[in-house]
């Protein structure tokens, strides 16, 4: 199986796929962990409770304050971003890891499939949560911090995805033109 080696953008979404692991399991995830794990001053993961605290006072992220226990009315679909980002995101971006940093092989063509699908996928839930962002209450959330909400917070998630996405297009329309140039070739033999 051939593999698309271009190494310089390898290791663009190798760097991204290491950034999201401890993102995802020490933000996202804490939702979903046993509280013995997280909030006693002595529990392993501690620190992550504490950031996500003094998050949450200093932004008042609704995001970030969803539960399952308190998802109800608007903010249900949260919760299946999230249920989705376990399911189907951290699988892809592990095998990815080990795919671009510890093979170090290059893409193949299932690959590049799979990270196109993955990268839709980002940008599409992400897009969502910077679009309900605008219809956060004025009263709660001024006009300056919902944008730092969809620029700073929200806005690399979606560029990036944005980005593998196209990177992805490209590599499998130049696998297709390839195959399209042998099938050619075959028949004008």
């Amino acid at each position: 199986m051939a593999t698309y080696t271009q190494s310089w953008r390898n290791h663009v979404w190798l760097a991204w796929f290491a950034l999201q692991v401890p993102i995802v399991l020490l933000i996202d995830a804490m939702h979903f962990y046993p509280s013995w794990l997280y909030k006693p001053a002595s529990s392993p993961l501690h620190f992550a409770e504490v950031f996500r605290q003094d998050y949450i006072a200093t932004y008042n992220d609704p995001f970030m304050q969803w539960s399952a226990a308190t998802a109800a009315g608007h903010d249900s679909w949260i919760g299946l971003f999230l249920y989705l980002e376990f399911a189907f995101s951290v699988p892809i971006v592990v095998y990815a890891l080990y795919r671009l940093g510890v093979q170090r092989k290059g893409t193949s063509g299932a690959d590049e499939l799979l990270l196109l699908v993955y990268a839709f996928e980002t940008a599409l839930t992400t897009l969502t949560c910077i679009h309900d962002v605008s219809y956060w209450d004025p009263a709660v959330y001024s006009a300056e911090l919902k944008q730092t909400f969809q620029l700073n917070f929200l806005g690399p998630w979606l560029l990036m995805p944005t980005l593998m996405f196209v990177d992805m297009v490209f590599r499998i329309l130049a696998r297709i033109k390839v195959a399209d140039a042998a099938v050619a070739g075959k028949k004008g033999q």
